[in-house]
């Protein structure tokens, strides 16, 4: 017969493993902000049921999946609230979704539009889920309908809407795929301009490149033709000086071959301005010394 001492810790140790047994499937965490609290904690409550979690765990876990702002409400509200599960849960649906009347649903439907960065079907996820609280009481084809409207209105750009309107949706998940389709052909059109652009610019670059080569071909022919210039001017100038000493030197001799009281034949360009002879200059003109 078996102890009733050894049979009790044998309990409780299996109801702690089973307690502490490793979860599942575990949420994610809530800020506050991206993601709607009615919708977050639902995920939630199907994963406690998943993980076999009681509501003394659910409210533990359910502390430490919030940050952010979520975790700021829940520092803020008194202990009372946060030492049941329930009352947890209301206390943070009243901090976090203020106003759940139908008129602010369905003003919040509406006023709902594309964000920055957000995929189609993303934002498809969101009108689908703010239609139910908008319309509760409708039935699912027009609260379809009412979302499949929304949708193409604000989906995007003009193009976007014309294109999506032409193929004519039925249902809002049909215009989700559709429209996701369209984006990704945007992009891979983008993606192909964007290349042929860079093609284009590194073949119209080789023109340039070879007029390029030109131009600093005729310039290297320029200079060297000033090089060879410059030395050419170079090697003349010792000739040219030797030809102006020797024709002084030419002057001077037949000068002093006229002897003395005679002077050389000048140019015409030296002639006297007063007679005109070429013989002598003005200063020795004899009609300006009375000869």
């Amino acid at each position: 017969m078996s102890n009733p001492e050894d049979s009790g810790p044998s309990h409780s140790g299996g109801a702690t493993a089973q307690s502490l047994a490793r979860p599942v499937f575990m949420p994610e965490t809530f800020t506050g902000t991206g993601r709607e609290w009615s919708d977050w904690v639902a995920q939630f409550e199907v994963a406690a049921e998943v993980n076999g979690w009681d509501d003394s765990l659910k409210m533990k876990f359910l502390s430490l999946l919030l940050s952010g702002r979520a975790r700021e409400l829940y520092s803020g509200l008194p202990l009372a609230s946060r030492n049941n599960y329930i009352t947890l849960k209301e206390a943070l649906g009243r901090c976090l979704e203020p106003c759940d009347s139908a008129d602010w649903n369905r003003a919040n439907f509406l006023s709902r539009r594309r964000l920055l960065n957000e995929s189609v079907r993303d934002f498809g996820i969101a009108l689908r889920r703010l239609i139910h609280k908008a319309y509760p009481s409708a039935d699912n084809v027009t609260r379809d309908m009412f979302a499949r409207d929304h949708f193409v209105e604000h989906v995007g750009s003009g193009d976007l809407r014309i294109h999506l309107r032409s193929q004519k949706p039925e249902t809002l998940e049909e215009a989700i795929n559709i429209a996701a389709e369209l984006e990704l052909i945007k992009s891979l059109e983008i993606t192909h301009i964007s290349h042929d652009s860079k093609v284009r610019a590194i073949t119209d670059k080789s023109p340039s490149d070879k007029q390029m080569e030109l131009l600093l071909g005729v310039v290297e022919g320029l200079r060297q033709e000033v090089n060879a210039l410059q030395q050419t001017v170079t090697s003349l100038q010792p000739t040219i000086t030797h030809g102006i000493r020797r024709d002084r030197d030419d002057e001077r001799r037949r000068g002093r071959q006229g002897g003395p009281g005679r002077q050389a034949p000048v140019s015409a360009r030296d002639a006297c301005w007063e007679c005109g002879c070429t013989r002598h200059l003005r200063r020795d003109c004899p009609y300006l010394q009375g000869n």
